[in-house]
């Protein structure tokens, strides 16, 4: 499981780096290749292509659609899904980073991998004092279940769970934004996209819709690799941590997947 979760985020690494030169892992300078932000369409993915779009930063502030008070079940499976009142015209509002463990809040996932089964996953920032914040995280994937509480400084505690089974899919909600900034930019619109055609096979970055996960709304965004659904995230823009994120093998099958079900912030 880990394994899998961090070469999707060292492909995102290479896509976001692909959005300014020519995509190593597709072909050298000279390749033919096309990146394409467009107008925003209808929130339907079409025919999308290609590779990997894993996650972003984790942001100082934290700010949701609607959620922030509260929680609400996951609403969307369907990448084309219910913008929930947004505009897929218009850049979400994530002036502040809805993710932030070193604010006092709650976040609750549903986890599932495909080797370890379905199970839950929560982190809980209960006090700041002295510029240190106290997380308490719970695990339970499978056979395997996890309770610890960190200690560590406002900004960094992340690094006290390294060595918890529940950083991998850390890792994955903090950089889920990362791949979507190989669109065309920090703000993201339904119907931007990257792509990238070679003699090695082709890669397409698409925002193919809005939807909300337990109040945040979301940008939609699918990463295809020669035509097979790779990764899938939610993100309210580039470089920003994401709500939803799967990530597909190299048949298009769910290999894992984390979903924020519920978020409550102070």
């Amino acid at each position: 499981m880990n394994r899998r979760i961090l070469q999707a985020v060292l492909l995102c690494i290479v896509v976001v780096l692909a959005g300014c030169t020519s995509f190593g892992g597709l072909g050298g300078p000279g390749e033919d290749s096309e990146a394409a932000a467009s107008t925003p369409g209808d929130g339907t993915s079409g025919d999308v292509s290609d590779d990997s779009s894993a996650a972003a930063d984790t942001g100082d502030d934290a700010s949701s659609g609607d959620g922030a008070d509260g929680a609400s079940d996951s609403s969307g499976d369907d990448a084309a899904g219910g913008a929930n009142g947004a505009s897929s015209s218009a850049a979400l509002d994530a002036e502040e980073e809805w993710f932030n463990l070193s604010k006092p809040g709650r976040y609750v996932f549903d986890i599932e991998s495909a080797e370890e089964g379905t199970g839950r996953m929560a982190f809980e920032t209960t006090e700041i004092a002295d510029g240190r914040a106290k997380v308490s995280v719970e695990y339970e994937l499978g056979d395997e279940s996890f309770d610890s509480t960190v200690t560590g400084p406002v900004g960094e505690v992340e690094s006290q769970l390294v060595t918890s089974p529940a950083y991998a899919y850390l890792l994955a909600i903090q950089l889920g934004g990362i791949g979507a900034g190989a669109v065309g930019g920090e703000d993201l619109s339904v119907g931007d996209e990257f792509s990238q055609q070679s003699a090695e096979g082709s890669l397409r970055i698409a925002v193919v819709g809005t939807d909300n996960y337990a109040g945040v709304e979301c940008y939609t965004v699918e990463t295809r690799v020669n035509g097979t659904l790779s990764q899938e995230v939610c993100t309210q823009q580039a470089f920003t941590s994401a709500p939803y994120v799967a990530i597909y093998d190299e048949n298009g099958d769910l290999s894992e997947r984390v979903e924020l079900v519920e978020y409550r912030r102070g």
